[in-house]
């Protein structure tokens, strides 16, 4: 008989402005939830623009409690125009050039979606930020 390790993550995602704060996510093992066990994870963030007629994306590796790397940050703005502070759990769109989306690594997760985020898919949009 043998034995497998059951594993998945529950992001609970919010967004208030140009927040997004991941508190309150889950990591299930061996059908134990725990947010410390979240916090010990390392998951991705894809960004994406569409601009010029061409996508282009850029993924950053994470965890709850990490501080984005220099690299990430200056890359995220060279290659998509975004700028970002924070750390992986929670993180602020400080500015951005052209709309974009950011999706949360949905290996092994499942999402409550929440009206600003479905299935941990989080839109931006250039006007939205300019009547702010």
């Amino acid at each position: 008989m043998s034995s497998s390790l059951s594993y998945e993550r529950l992001f609970k995602v919010t967004q208030k402005n140009y927040t997004i704060d991941l508190s309150g996510s889950l990591s299930v093992i061996d059908n134990k939830a725990s947010e410390m066990y979240f916090q010990n994870e390392v998951f991705e963030l894809s960004f994406c623009t569409d601009f010029s007629c061409k996508h282009r994306f850029y993924n950053v590796l994470t965890s709850a409690n990490e501080c984005f790397s220099l690299k990430d940050l200056s890359c995220l703005k060279e290659q998509l125009g975004i700028t970002l502070t924070g750390y992986g759990m929670c993180f602020t769109v400080v500015d951005f050039e052209y709309n974009f989306t950011i999706q949360i690594d949905k290996v092994n997760s499942l999402f409550i979606d929440t009206p600003s985020v479905k299935n941990g898919l989080i839109h931006f949009t250039k006007n939205a930020l300019e009547i702010a």
